[in-house]
């Protein structure tokens, strides 16, 4: 079946205000749009009926979905838009900020098919007010009738009650449920003061008197019908209440309203373990809860665990003897009735605390039930020190959790029930206490289990006549058996010396042991070192360890899960070249680099940042290759003030394994940046940090900003770190229309790749109203906002990039503000890049157009000669338009002596009100061509088999034809044959350096500026240069930059430190000057010779020009350029 209506502008469907249109859903997921022209600042309803309403077959408008597209068929950012839709029908809301031609689309959603109506409307005058003044009332038991006329109507009802009165409120049509929520219900008292929010719970009234109910749409559209009902509560929700349940007996209520809660008055013995059971009389137990409260009211157990059966069941177990409460509770309107019964009392097996514990002795196996969620069973045992001792459970499934404790009560250890045994050494001999108990809140029910403890099998005690003996340089072999295991090794170490202990396991390859723990201790059994206790990715971190004195120290392994076989080693370590708390800071300074390194996993290297207040800093965190050439990850940057206090450390990107982030100096002082190692990061390397000043903040992200923008008087700010955001306030008038502009590095308002950046409009709360788009072309090349406002008040421009951290993403801007209603005058031009009737014009270049106001191009601006040709070139003119400039490309390579026209006729320029600039012709003529060289710039017309000789001077030949066509041939004595391929026309030229074709520019003067240019590319990047890089820097050099000045700048380039490293050594920079530039390794001479040089002050700007200019380079390029090379003239 073919469509009836396309889902794009090209849609035969049409649509008028106050009509109606038929169609069809032919597929799933068929969409149709109609064309409708529509008013700015006009509210509109969009509704779709179907078969519910007897306007179609379309039986799906509850899962329908609408839309309003822009008159080239975009989203309509900005612009109000809201959608309900139920079974009946589907209704869209839509304010367009401008007029014009916009498309409405419908679409099934992949829901049935069949036929439909669409209508659009203007909303009906409101039924009711949303005041005081509303005429809408309320009696209890009638329901009254309303519309939601609009998305954000809201309905007030007027009605009376009496002090103590329950009232609930409820819903039919559009204001019921949808998507599970009603709409938004609220009282109020006769002063419009909120007394209540009542979408859902009931209005308890507290003073006799008239009231009123508003009822919000909520993005609704359409009729509902409201009522109030007045109910009584059975049962009190809290110690006031008349219920009473007592121990083997049952009671029956009913949760009255939304939010009821009923509480039973229950008499309970310490001990005692009492099951609690309440069944539902719709057997529905959604959104119902039971509650235990204790003797003094305070709330003790919100827990119970479904049953079989469909009831809901809770074992609680009595601490003390008293009267407790016992709360039904609903988050259900349906008004269930329950039943709940509660059990006689069952006494507790074994006690919960150390003066109840029962007996454990050892490999007797022991049986106990837990018969609550809050049950503790605990047992008494005696230990010995050094001794590994095993606890064996055997509960089936049940989560059972254990934990053991000394003899003062604190913890020394736990596990879960997935661990069916576990081990422990204890440390000292005593009593020590092993409890059991359910780890989840829902408890099934009662819970047996068996209990053994014995003594374990162990390779090495922790002790010291268990130790095994690990020498320095050697390694050694154990096993955990169980998880509370831990081994003793003897290792002897020397005064200051200086040692590290590893841990190999799974990770390593060393063992089965995944994860683990080492400690050291002396000889009096002191903790003296310690490893991380989260290794991350490895088995264990490293302990280093400087030995204060000769002796026999202990290190101890052990696990706090698990079990498994490991290899630990003892080695001589390095010592550490950063200290690791702020007290052993290393200073560091703002705009110079640091070497480091992260010895080992583990390390942390602590550095001291002296700061100003509110200056924000960013940091670079780069680490050096690894030997194989490779990147290896820097580590973990921390960032804390002088109070050490942790501060938000905004990672914001990175290159390769780079870190790069910021952070904000509030306080100024002493910052501190910790830099951490661990597995994680795969280190045992050097690393770079750096940190630079990024500014200060200019403007806040929030209403508070001091940034405010007036109409016509443009704001410059900064971005100036890659996440900073500005909030711009602007204040707006409802009804007018406006133009924001985001000027940076494409129109001259700063330096901010506006291409990269985010501009939208924020109402004063927070929310988008519109987001800024480039218009391209002649429309203009900044972001750009329109927006027609609804209302009068103060909005916010929000400024920001969302493109990470890059040199593009930080700079300057300037923020400019239109209101294009007022502005009837169009643009002046103040100046011209070529002045009218100038002489002696560039043949290559563009011209620059500047106007008092911002532009757009309006219609074509050409370019003819003086026998009315228009000057084109390939690719055809080129128009861009940015901020209060024009800028003409021609694309096109003008000839000496020629006389050209600008033409701007009448419409071609206009400012954001459509306003006019007045036309104008300016005429110039091109530098007129030589016959003989001078002492200066000149140029000759080539062609003909001509001799040409510059003389002195950067010399140019131009050819209006392409350099397809010529053959360059440079002869013995220097000088250039130009060879043409059709006519056979051969010129010779002698100190010329320069070609000029109609399709570029070749460069002869490969010992002059041309090809210093050239090698140094070549030398700093180890590439081919392209032709648009070579053409500005010939041009720069042209004008006087040195080479020298050139190479500073490649230096500075990132490809020039992605290539060489952000802060190579001398020695690193010198040998891959050899690699890119010579392509060969240095010979030892070599690299001496220049390591003394840059050791004696020469600059690295002159070692890369001296590489460059080398004889050995000179030979190796001559093979490439020595007939010329082409590039692309800067500004062409």
């Amino acid at each position: 079946m073919a469509d009836d209506y396309s889902a794009n502008i090209s849609t035969t469907g049409r649509l008028t205000v106050g009509g109606s249109a038929s169609g069809e859903f032919d597929t799933s997921y068929d969409g149709d749009w109609f064309r409708i022209s529509l008013k700015a600042g006009v509210n509109y309803i969009f509704t779709l009926r179907g078969a519910a309403s007897g306007d179609g077959t379309f039986a799906g408008t509850a899962g329908a979905y609408l839309n309003v597209n822009d008159g080239k068929g975009n989203a309509t950012f900005g612009d109000f838009f809201s959608m309900y839709a139920d079974g009946n029908s589907a209704v869209a809301q839509f304010m367009p900020s401008v007029g014009g031609d916009y498309f409405f689309s419908v679409s099934n959603n992949g829901n049935s098919l069949g036929s439909y109506t669409v209508s659009v409307t203007t909303p009906a005058p409101d039924d009711f007010a949303d005041n005081a003044r509303t005429t809408g009332t309320l009696q209890a038991g009638v329901a009254t009738s309303a519309v939601f006329e609009s998305a954000a109507d809201t309905d007030w009802f007027r009605f009376h009650a009496e002090k103590g009165q329950l009232i609930t409120f409820d819903a039919d049509g559009v204001a019921g449920l949808w998507h599970g929520n009603n709409a938004a219900r609220a009282v109020y008292d006769a002063a419009g003061v909120l007394q209540a929010n009542v979408t859902n719970g009931p209005f308890v009234v507290t003073q006799s008197g008239d009231y009123f109910l508003s009822v919000k749409a909520n993005s609704r559209l359409g009729a509902y019908t409201q009522t109030m009902q007045l109910i009584t509560d059975d049962y009190a929700g809290d110690k006031t209440t008349t219920g009473q349940l007592a121990a083997g007996s049952q009671v029956s209520g009913t949760l009255d309203f939304y939010g009821d809660n009923d509480r039973f008055l229950m008499q309970m013995e310490a001990g005692q373990v009492y099951k609690l059971n309440l069944r539902l009389s719709s057997n529905d137990t959604s959104g119902i809860s039971l509650a235990v409260y204790e003797p003094g009211n305070d709330y003790a157990l919100l827990d119970f665990n479904p049953a079989a059966d469909g009831t809901l069941e809770v074992y609680y177990l009595a601490t003390q003897t008293g009267v407790y409460g016992v709360g039904v509770s609903g988050t259900v309107s349906n008004r269930p009735s329950y039943v709940l019964s509660a059990s006689t009392g069952v006494a507790d097996d074994f006690g919960g605390t150390r003066e109840t514990a029962g007996a454990l002795p050892l490999d007797v196996p022991l049986t106990g039930h837990l018969q609550s969620v809050r049950d503790v069973d605990m047992f008494k045992l005696d230990l010995k020190a050094g001794i590994t001792y095993s606890f064996a459970l055997d509960a089936g499934k049940a989560a059972i959790y254990i934990s053991l404790y000394d003899n003062k009560g604190a913890s020394v250890s736990s596990w879960f029930y997935g661990d069916k045994s576990y081990s422990y050494t204890p440390s000292q001999d005593g009593s020590y206490y092993l409890a059991t108990d359910y780890n989840y809140r829902a408890f099934p029910g009662d819970l047996p289990y068996t209990l053994t403890a014995s003594k374990a099998e162990d390779d090495y005690a922790a002790n010291v006549s268990g130790a095994g003996r690990l020498l320095v340089g050697g390694t050694k072999k154990g096993t955990l058996e169980s998880a509370g295991d831990r081994d003793w090794f003897a290792a002897t170490l020397d005064a200051d010396g200086y040692y590290w202990f590893t841990l190999a396991g799974e990770h390593e390859n060393g063992g089965t042991l995944s994860s683990g723990n080492l400690r050291l201790m002396d000889a009096s059994g002191k903790v003296v070192a310690a490893t991380d206790l989260d290794p991350g990715s490895a088995t264990a971190a490293t302990l280093d360890f400087k030995a204060p004195a000769r002796g026999v120290y202990y290190l101890d392994v052990s696990t706090s899960g698990g079990s498994g076989s490991y290899t630990v080693k003892a080695q001589l370590g390095v010592p550490d070249d950063y200290g690791n708390d702020a007290s052993h800071a290393a200073a560091i300074v703002a705009g110079v680099p640091l070497k480091g390194a992260l010895q080992m996993s583990g390390d942390k290297d602590v550095f001291k940042l002296n700061t100003v207040a509110g200056m924000s800093y960013i940091v670079e965190l780069t680490p050096d290759a690894t030997s194989d050439g490779s990147s290896a990850y820097a580590g973990a940057v921390d960032v804390s003030d002088s109070r050490q206090f942790g501060v938000n450390f905004r990672i914001l990107g990175s290159s390769g394994n780079k870190t790069y982030g910021v952070f904000d100096a509030d306080q100024g002082g002493d910052y501190y940046l910790d830099i951490q190692s661990s597995s994680y990061y795969q280190v045992n390397t050097g690393y770079t940090l750096s940190v630079r000043p990024g500014g200060a903040d200019d403007y806040a992200a929030n209403t508070g900003t001091r940034g405010v923008l007036e109409i016509a008087r443009p704001l410059q700010g900064a971005l100036h770190v890659s996440d900073d955001r500005d909030w711009i306030k602007v204040h707006l008038d409802a009804g007018r229309t406006y133009v924001f502009d985001l000027q940076g590095r494409y129109s001259g308002g700063g330096t901010l790749d506006t291409a990269l950046a985010s501009f939208s409009l924020l109402n004063a709360g927070g929310g988008s109203v519109a987001t800024a788009s480039i218009p391209g072309g002649g429309g203009g090349s900044d972001p750009r906002i329109k927006y027609v406002a609804s209302v009068t008040g103060d909005f916010y421009l929000d400024v920001h990039n969302n493109y990470g951290a890059s040199v593009d993403s930080v700079g300057t801007y300037t923020l400019s503000a239109v209101q294009t209603n007022l502005d009837t005058s169009g643009p002046r031009l103040l100046a011209s890049s070529v002045a009218a009737g100038a002489t002696g014009v560039a043949p290559v270049g563009k011209i620059v157009l500047t106007f008092d106001e911002t532009v757009m191009a309006g219609g074509p601006i050409t370019l003819t000669d003086s026998a009315g040709v228009v000057v084109a070139g390939n690719a055809g003119a080129q128009i861009v338009v940015a901020g209060n400039t024009i800028t003409f490309d021609p694309h096109a390579y003008l000839t000496p002596g020629k006389s050209y026209i600008l033409n701007l006729p009448q419409g071609s320029v206009l400012d954001l009100a459509g306003n006019a600039a007045a036309p104008r012709s300016l005429g110039f003529t091109v530098v007129a061509p030589v016959g003989s060289g001078t002492v200066g710039n000149d140029y000759f017309l080539g062609g003909g088999s001509v001799s040409l000789d510059g003389g002195a001077g950067v010399d140019t030949v131009y050819y209006d034809q392409a350099a397809s066509r010529f053959t360059t041939t440079r002869n013995a004595d220097g000088s250039v044959a130009v060879h043409h391929n059709v006519s056979g026309a051969t010129d010779h030229l002698t100190n010329i350096e320069r070609l000029q074709f109609s399709d570029g520019a070749r460069a002869l003067d490969i010992e002059g500026v041309g090809g210093q240019a050239y090698r140094m590319y070549q030398s700093a990047f180890n590439r081919t240069p392209d032709n648009a890089g070579l053409g500005l820097w010939i041009s720069n050099m042209d004008q006087g930059m040195s080479l020298n000045q050139v190479a500073g700048y490649f230096i500075a380039s990132d490809e020039f430190r992605q290539r060489y490293g952000a802060a190579p050594s001398d020695t690193d920079f010198v040998t891959l000057l050899y690699k890119n530039v010579l392509h060969r390794a240095p010979e030892a001479a070599g690299l001496a010779h220049w390591l003394d040089q840059l050791h004696g002050g020469l600059s690295r700007a002159d070692t890369l020009v001296a590489f460059s200019e080398s004889a050995e380079n000179h030979a190796n390029v001559a093979t490439i350029i020595g007939n010329g090379f082409n590039y692309t003239p800067y500004g062409t």
